[in-house]
């Protein structure tokens, strides 16, 4: 007798465990500060990658895919290219390619397709300051669009459209650094929309190998940094609502711990996510 209440007493106290690895306990509370992404003695600390609208347009040009350059009609009629995902093309005059290199504040004019009617993402992913800024499109059409983008991330940036689990091809932006002149001068294009964001940190001391979703979608990672210490940072949209989902599995990719939050978050405001 005396070893079967053993047994039953290590078997509720097994539950116990489990049922505190389902959900996280001990205090989860959020600060703000005001944050400008940079240092303000900078001129270019204040300036900001934008992105047009997409419009249509009709086609009539060639891409260029490594060295070898198709008519667009050759391309879209030959099976192992035809685009049942979407697409994301650099244009420059009448030829579209997948790389380009660039000086940060130019403008390069994209190329985007959606394979159906529907939603599409797409995400800007900056490798040199592990950043990932991401526009939402309501509605594409079965149409070619274009955009303009005006890069000031310096260093290799990643383009991606996806719809729904759906992504596309990349494209590699390689963005120089600009050269200061005082003498020069900026024009505003009316179409460019300016991207205002917030900075957001993880921090956790009894989280760590976390993944973090923004709105269903992965966004970092406590790995992100390569530091597995239960820390990540990321920056998202401002003057928005988003969903922040914090999600920690075990070696077989079961979720052990989750915490889900649902904020408005303001532009140029560094917010701290803390989980005891």
């Amino acid at each position: 007798m005396k070893a079967l209440a053993i047994l039953l007493q290590a078997i509720v106290l097994l539950f116990a465990a489990s049922a505190a690895l389902a959900s996280p306990q001990g205090g989860q509370s959020w600060s703000e500060q005001p944050w400008t992404g940079a240092d303000n003695s900078s001129p270019q600390a204040l300036k900001e990658t934008t992105l047009s609208d997409p419009i249509t347009f009709n086609l009539s040009e060639f891409i260029q895919i490594g060295e070898t350059q198709y008519n667009y009609s050759e391309y879209v009629s030959c099976g192992r290219f035809a685009p049942a995902l979407p697409e994301l093309w650099i244009r420059n005059g009448d030829l579209w390619s997948r790389h380009e290199e660039m000086t940060a504040g130019e403008d390069v004019e994209l190329i985007a397709h959606a394979p159906k009617d529907g939603n599409a993402d797409l995400y800007l992913i900056s490798y040199a300051n592990s950043t990932i800024s991401h526009w939402n499109f309501k509605s594409l059409a079965d149409y070619y669009y274009r955009l303009n983008l005006v890069p000031e991330e310096t260093g290799r940036l990643f383009l991606l459209l996806a719809q729904g689990s759906e992504p596309g091809n990349a494209l590699i932006l390689d963005v120089l650094s600009q050269e200061t002149d005082s003498s020069s001068t900026s024009t505003l294009n009316v179409d460019d929309i300016r991207i205002g964001e917030a900075l957001i940190t993880v921090k956790s001391e009894r989280f760590s190998g976390y993944d973090v979703y923004v709105d269903g979608v992965f966004f970092s990672s406590d790995l992100a940094d390569g530091s597995l210490d239960g820390v990540a940072s990321f920056t998202v949209g401002g003057e928005k609502v988003h969903t922040i989902t914090v999600y920690q599995r075990d070696i077989q990719g079961a979720i052990i711990n989750k915490s889900e939050h649902t904020k408005s978050f303001k532009r140029d405001t560094a917010y701290t996510l803390w989980i005891a």
